[in-house]
């Protein structure tokens, strides 16, 4: 009743007060001052008009403010971008448990050319296959503070011409990591994560078996690492980038002894990793409510390791450079499930010719 009352009084304003005054609004019905009893219905026809264009005005209004982003929507908007990106992006909230399943496959072939006393020449086709099955855990400790850990299995198989091929299937190196935003994030300012992982070498170690017969699913030392991520929504797409410097601990009391090295009595006792430094950034956008495309590059470069000999010279090997460009998308399949996929491409040659991975994410009330 109110409303009603207030739109009449809003009507009868504009008829007295301007409509004398030649201002007539665009697209309204024009009216024309009453001069006898009988012009009274026609002009209670034209307020009746009136009354009915600022309903439909209310109404477009409403459509719209119903149709307008919220904030709330656009920061789960932007938290499905960055999900997509990768687990360094976000934190849970408080009262959950995180769980993830990823399973990644990279594969990789080369050909090499080899020549024999005799000037033959023959071609040989290397393949190296690699799915790695992961599952990864993470529990919120604070609002701002996530504790996690990463544990694989890991199955690989290589093929050479000429040659057996090996495979073997084992656990990867178990990780244990922590994320910790120290500033909240909003008011036009990045949000900053920072993250550590200490990485155990639980796989098989290539310093512990013999490389011509086996193949290792792990790095074989301890590795620390410690980064910074960043992320910013710039509409309408979330930047998102960060750097990560690993420290690999140097590991000694090795036996490992390769074909007939080991029979004229030399062997590796020690080896020293090189340190490691990471580089990413990309881009994010919502294509729609249930789907996200991000693009990505990260670029690694590792310094020299050192290896220690016994009954041979040491050796160091070159610094190594790793470059990988990655499409990414993520599907919401129900309010509480959804899929993300990331295909990365290797554009040297210590990476993988290409890895797909597929991402199941699960959170749990507790």
């Amino acid at each position: 009743m109110i409303r009603y009352v207030s739109k009449r009084l809003m009507v009868l304003a504009f008829v007295f007060l301007f409509l004398p005054h030649g201002l007539v609004a665009e697209d309204a019905p024009v009216l024309s001052a009453p001069t006898a009893g009988s012009d009274m219905d026609a002009l209670k026809e034209q307020i009746k008009r009136l009354e009915d264009k600022l309903t439909r005005m209310e109404e477009e209004n409403d459509i719209r403010r119903r149709l307008e982003t919220t904030e709330e929507e656009k920061s789960s908007d932007d938290e499905a971008i960055l999900t997509t990106a990768g687990k360094d992006y976000t934190l849970m909230k408080p009262g959950r448990l995180g769980f993830e399943y990823s399973m990644r496959y990279a594969g990789d072939a080369a050909d090499s050319i080899t020549t024999s006393n005799t000037s033959s020449v023959s071609v040989n086709h290397n393949a190296y296959h690699t799915l790695t099955n992961s599952f990864f855990i993470e529990y919120p400790v604070k609002e701002n503070l996530t504790v996690n850990s990463n544990i694989p299995f890991v199955y690989r198989y290589n093929s050479q011409t000429n040659a057996d091929a090996k495979d073997t299937s084992d656990f990867g190196d178990v990780s244990f990591g922590l994320q910790f935003q120290p500033v909240k994030s909003g008011g036009g300012r990045p949000s900053y994560i920072v993250s550590g992982t200490l990485t155990c070498p639980t796989g098989r170690s290539p310093y512990k078996i013999d490389a011509a017969q086996e193949i290792s699913t792990g790095n074989g030392v301890y590795a620390l690492s410690m980064g910074l991520n960043m992320s910013k929504a710039i509409d309408p797409l979330v930047a998102f980038g960060g750097f990560t410097l690993e420290h690999g601990f140097e590991t000694t009391h090795l036996n490992s002894k390769q074909g007939t090295q080991g029979e004229a009595g030399i062997y590796l006792a020690g080896v020293k990793p090189g340190q490691t430094l990471s580089l990413a950034m990309g881009i994010g956008y919502s294509l729609s409510y249930k789907s996200t495309l991000t693009l990505s590059y990260q670029y690694s470069y590792q310094t020299k390791t050192s290896y220690d000999w016994v009954g041979a010279e040491d050796a160091k090997s070159e610094g190594t450079i790793s470059s990988v460009f990655s499409v990414g998308t993520g599907w919401t399949l129900s309010p509480k499930r959804s899929v993300n996929v990331r295909l990365g491409i290797g554009l040297t040659n210590n990476d993988s010719d290409f890895s797909l991975q597929v991402r199941v994410p699960f959170t749990y009330e507790l």
